[in-house]
């Protein structure tokens, strides 16, 4: 019996992390490399760039993410002004976001809901306790 060896198929992150390598000036070399090789046939009149392939580094802002930077800048700004606060609430914070992560999933969505929840009281009960902090001052 004969045994087919399969190719493993391309992935296309590896352009990615090619391009990361070499950076922008590896980049400009290539190219000029290029232009060396074919001479007058590189040179168009028009170029056509597909700039799809390109990660993006895009994160959408969620609730649950916009009111973790609420804690977190609380938090910040009672540092700097040397605020005692209750609670920081910086590991439960950490196991909620984990917490909430898959919300989609049908298994984890009372789960994810609960910790959506539980985030936002924290921000509420964080943004209080600092203003009251100042009003005392």
């Amino acid at each position: 019996m004969e045994r087919k060896c399969f190719k493993k198929p391309f992935d296309p992150t590896e352009f990615i992390h090619f391009r990361n390598r070499i950076g922008k000036e590896g980049a400009e070399k290539l190219l000029k490399v290029s232009i060396q090789l074919y001479g007058k046939e590189a040179q168009e009149k028009e170029v056509l760039i597909d700039s799809t392939v390109q990660e993006k580094n895009i994160t959408y802002p969620t609730d649950a993410k916009l009111h973790k930077r609420i804690i977190e800048k609380v938090n910040k700004i009672a540092k700097q002004e040397q605020i005692t606060l209750r609670q920081t609430y910086t590991r439960t914070l950490k196991q909620l976001m984990i917490d909430q992560r898959f919300h989609n999933h049908p298994k984890r969505r009372k789960k994810a809901r609960a910790a959506l929840r539980k985030i936002k009281t924290i921000a509420g009960r964080q943004t209080r306790d600092i203003e009251r902090q100042f009003s005392l001052d």
